[in-house]
């Protein structure tokens, strides 16, 4: 089954082309290791293209440290399990999304009953990397995988190995310190070394605060451009909440062209063959429209309505005894999956709270040892001044000093 799904993951890519090519082992290797560390999940259709794109920019043993940060750590596992009710709930956030920010659009779609589900679900299961050009994917994944990191722009500029992406565009295959949260941005030909000390010294707690996130880069990221430093962008911080926002963008931006069309099949064809097509100027309007929104409390409203509908609509059906101990079995297993979910993000915060807490230590440390040494430096320049003084006085009273004045 690998091999089959690695033929067809980027099958016109010179790196994935070759058939049992290196490409195409490094991607057997990441799936089947992660299929044995996740048998819950195991392979799931369109994970290979996440795999895929990794391994573009990153070594086979970096890309399946990263994969499995993204899975675990931003929790985008809950997508890819058997029952799908993660990607169900996705698309019912889409829909309502689409339904606040896009109003004349969404009805058009109502009326000939296109929902998400018929054009955007491999949107999220393979992070757009199915059908869109992998510079904007490149893009899309900085966004979901890291916040802000934050590098001095002298140190941008040193050559790496690069490897050829679609339309002649060349990517750099930057280094990786998954134990920093850190990655080196994928949309210019650059090396990009980590600074993470940087990062601690003018306030990282900031980057890691969800609420008022947009307010926060900015903040940040003024602070730093003031003082000379290149901006990167990547996640750790949104995980699948930036595909719902790339979505609305391009959904958004491609409306006066989608409300031309006038049946199903010429709607589904332009959203799933015309609008990936898209140029330069498109791509970086997309990509910089995501900073400008703000949708985390509504997807979280989304969820929970989505829920309370599902639990109406079993309620409202007469239930047989074997219906009801069904239900009830469902129910359970459901508020277990959530049990498991809340651990993960419990255990992930207890991580981001130790990490701070030794961050805060260090500095602590440094502040300590930067007032030992500037009281050290007090007292030096203390004791020089007064030499200078006793010297100067030596001068003034020496003979040969006073008898050198008129």
């Amino acid at each position: 089954m690998f091999t089959l799904v690695t033929g067809r993951t980027f099958p016109t890519h010179p790196y994935f082309s070759a058939q049992l090519g290196a490409g195409q082992l490094s991607l057997y290797n990441i799936l089947k290791a992660y299929s044995l560390l996740d048998p819950e999940v195991g392979y799931c259709q369109g994970l290979s293209f996440v795999a895929g794109v990794l391994l573009l920019h990153m070594s086979e043993e970096d890309a399946f440290k990263l994969l499995k940060f993204l899975m675990y750590d931003m929790g985008l596992r809950k997508q890819y399990r058997p029952d799908m009710v993660t990607l169900q709930i996705q698309m019912y956030q889409l829909s309502r999304l689409l339904h606040d920010y896009h109003r004349d659009l969404y009805n058009h779609l109502e009326e000939y009953e296109i929902g998400p589900s018929l054009y955007a679900a491999p949107w999220f299961l393979t992070m757009f990397a199915s059908q869109f050009p992998l510079g904007f994917v490149a893009r899309v994944f900085e966004r979901v995988r890291c916040s802000d990191v934050i590098v001095p722009s002298a140190q941008s500029e040193s050559a790496e190995e690069t490897k050829a992406v679609g339309n002649g565009e060349r990517i750099a295959m930057y280094p990786l310190k998954i134990e920093c949260c850190t990655v080196a941005t994928f949309s210019r030909c650059k090396t990009t070394l980590i600074c993470t000390a940087t990062l601690n010294n003018i306030g990282q707690s900031a980057i890691h605060n969800k609420k008022d996130s947009a307010r926060t880069e900015n903040t940040m990221v003024a602070r730093l451009e003031r003082i000379g430093y290149t901006r990167i962008y990547m996640i750790y911080l949104q995980g699948s909440e930036v595909i719902f926002k790339v979505a609305l963008s391009l959904l958004g931006s491609h409306k006066p062209l989608i409300l031309q069309q006038e049946n199903l099949e010429s709607i589904v064809d332009f959203i799933k063959n015309t609008l990936p097509n898209l140029g330069l100027v498109q791509m970086e309007k997309t990509i910089n429209q995501v900073f400008e929104m703000d949708i985390s409390k509504q997807l979280q409203d989304y969820e929970v309505e989505y829920r309370v509908l599902q639990d109406e609509l079993i309620d409202s059906s007469p239930l047989s005894d074997n219906q009801r101990i069904n239900k009830l079995e469902k129910t359970n297993n459901s508020l277990r999956k959530q049990n498991f979910d809340l651990l993960e993000e419990l255990q992930v915060s207890k991580g981001r709270i130790q990490f701070l807490e030794s961050t805060i230590d260090n500095l602590q440390t440094n502040e300590v040892n930067l007032k030992q040494s500037l009281r050290t430096l007090e007292l030096e320049r203390s004791a020089l001044l007064n030499t200078i003084e006793e010297l100067k006085k030596q001068i003034q009273e020496s003979p040969t000093y006073s008898s050198d004045q008129p």
